[in-house]
């Protein structure tokens, strides 16, 4: 019985780390969607200028950071972070910059590829003969690790996740 009882707890700690970082990956996945379309709508929401400042990506930074505290309870400033990348065009078509940026406080996100690595299959030319501004926000947090990292032989606890979005 005691076997059986041990076994039954080790089940519902691995479910529970689990459905802990659905969760999480869930709330980053609205985070990030909403950070993108914010840096899109910049033009509206910051002026003319097309040139994200760094205090217009701090101020994005703080609204997900203060978002995500009234979401989860045991939210910590140290354990989140944010990458934020725009590309933009030249107007003949050609690739013109990457703009990569990470947040200054918590932890440093990172993927696998950037976003002018796989700009290629997501450039959309407009009605007007030109592509468009390629936005991308990644956000991470580091959660608690119960059972899953220990079961898997390393620190599974970094939750992320990225949101594309094409500009005006």
């Amino acid at each position: 019985m005691s076997i059986v009882s041990m076994a039954f707890v080790m089940m519902l700690m691995f479910a529970g780390d689990l459905v802990a970082k659905i969760s999480m990956k869930g709330k980053l996945d609205r985070l990030s969607f909403s950070a993108a379309s914010v840096a899109k709508e910049r033009t509206q929401l910051y002026s003319e200028d097309y040139k994200m400042s760094n205090q217009q990506l701090n101020d994005i930074y703080d609204v997900m950071a203060k978002s995500l505290k009234r979401t989860y309870t045991n939210y910590s400033q140290a354990d989140f972070g944010m990458l934020y990348e725009e590309q933009t065009y030249s107007t003949s078509g050609v690739t013109n910059a990457l703009v990569t940026w990470n947040s200054t406080g918590g932890i440093t996100c990172s993927v696998s590829e950037n976003l002018s690595q796989i700009e290629s299959n997501l450039a959309v030319t407009t009605s007007w003969g030109r592509k468009s501004t390629l936005y991308r926000v990644t956000l991470c947090y580091e959660t608690e690790n119960w059972l899953i990292g220990f079961a898997l032989g390393s620190g599974f606890t970094r939750v992320t996740s990225s949101s594309v979005i094409l500009g005006r």
